[in-house]
């Protein structure tokens, strides 16, 4: 089907839309009736879950985007086109990683729709890990699908002519990264009405956040290179709201930021995640799934790292380079050399997440769920003081053991972030 016109889909609609896709229609027994529910946490776009009435085991998710941010209303337009980006991207990765995202029944470019596989099994990471739920081999997960992903769309794993017709089918997602930009690189380090801020913590963010101009100057550098640098194709918004998970496998979803970028946004966003989780169990005292969580998040990097070099060393030829350019020790050191920019640019980006979810706009459940100001208060300041602490020592991290001393040195009270006090 290849509908013109776009029309938002409701309930009812979205049953005879639905009846006009032959494959999707034999699938459900359209005919025979379906049951539809809105499901999604309603931040972006209208998400459907559409289940045969006759078979249960039998169903479908239908996401469309619509012409506004839905989080913020109608007020703040945002164009719909967003979806085609979330098409190509899940279609890629469905080529390139199977194993690791839904697959695609039907996509509608120009109705902004995208019908996929129903994950009847697996339920949102973000709050399993609040539950503290254990997952293994979730950071092995995380890391492959990372490693394979980064690697194969980038100067390293493709040719160049190659590489470029598939840049040029991401390039015009301006929409969604100015979003990055505000949301992640801006807002949060200036007064900006977007911002969602405790009142508690809001303090603690005009003394000693929004003006440590080293802190906003390291900040913006990370917003160069998000502008800049055409690495890979990234996911874009890679949290533990957007893996669906089981005790046996993981699902990445929610595609539509993807766009061509630095090999550390996708590594440092999800990281971060982890690391709010661990903070926001200081609330619930379970330091045995804090100890888990904080494991899990510096295998990510490992297995990373690992999964990527085992991929170059199967790489003959790229964008980069040509065979017989490098001798194996030239080669060795200049991989040496990339990996350790990569995992510091990551750290970067990692402090960048922790900040914005928690003084921006959209925060996590993991934190924001709890309902006493004074606990959450804690909690962000905590994660704000280990951002700051992060960005300081970026540029001296090597190697992953370094980083988790630094990290728990910082959660025993050891060490804090410069020209600060323990508070």
């Amino acid at each position: 089907m290849n509908n013109k016109v776009y029309e938002q889909l409701d309930p009812n609609k979205l049953e005879n839309y639905l009846y006009s896709i032959p494959s999707v229609n034999d699938y459900l027994e359209i005919k025979r009736g379906v049951l539809v529910e809105e499901i999604g946490d309603g931040n972006l776009n209208f998400v459907y879950k559409v289940v045969s009435k006759i078979n249960k085991n039998k169903a479908v998710i239908v996401k469309q985007s619509v012409p506004y941010l839905r989080m913020a209303g109608e007020a703040w337009p945002l164009s719909k086109s967003r979806m085609r980006y979330e098409i190509r991207a899940l279609k890629l990765y469905n080529e390139l990683v199977p194993e690791f995202v839904p697959k695609v029944h039907h996509s509608d470019e120009d109705m902004s729709v995208i019908v996929m596989q129903y994950l009847d099994s697996q339920s949102v990471l973000r709050y399993g890990m609040m539950k503290g739920e254990y997952y293994p081999d979730i950071s092995k997960k995380i890391g492959t699908f990372l490693a394979q992903t980064l690697f194969e769309t980038s100067f390293l794993g493709m040719e160049s002519m190659q590489r470029r017709a598939l840049m040029s089918q991401f390039v015009l997602n301006d929409e969604l990264c100015k979003l990055t930009e505000d949301f992640i690189f801006t807002f949060p380090y200036m007064n900006h009405e977007s911002n969602s801020i405790n009142p508690i913590t809001e303090k603690y963010v005009e003394n000693s956040l929004r003006n440590d101009s080293e802190y906003k100057l390291s900040i913006l550098r990370h917003k160069e290179m998000f502008l800049t640098k055409t690495d890979a194709l990234v996911h874009g918004d890679l949290h533990t709201g957007s893996l669906m998970v089981s005790k046996d496998d993981a699902y990445v979803i929610d595609t539509e930021f993807a766009f061509f970028g630095p090999f550390g946004f996708d590594l440092g966003k999800i990281v971060a995640n982890f690391l709010l989780n661990y903070i926001s169990h200081f609330n619930t005292g379970n330091k045995e799934y804090q100890e888990w969580v904080l494991c899990q998040s510096m295998a990510i990097f490992k297995e990373f790292e690992k999964q990527f070099l085992t991929k170059w060393d199967e790489q003959d030829e790229s964008s980069l380079l040509t065979h017989g350019y490098c001798n194996k020790e030239e080669l060795d050191t200049y991989k040496k050399d990339m990996m350790v920019k990569i995992f510091q640019d990551s750290i970067g980006f990692c402090a960048c997440s922790l900040a914005r979810r928690s003084i921006g706009i959209a925060g996590v459940a993991d934190i924001r769920s709890i309902a006493d100001i004074e606990t959450r208060a804690a909690l962000e300041i905590k994660a704000l003081r280990l951002s700051k602490l992060l960005m300081s020592k970026q540029s001296s991290l090597n190697k992953v053991d370094e980083l988790e001393e630094v990290i728990r040195n910082y959660f025993a009270g050891k060490e804090y972030p410069e020209n600060e006090v323990h508070q």
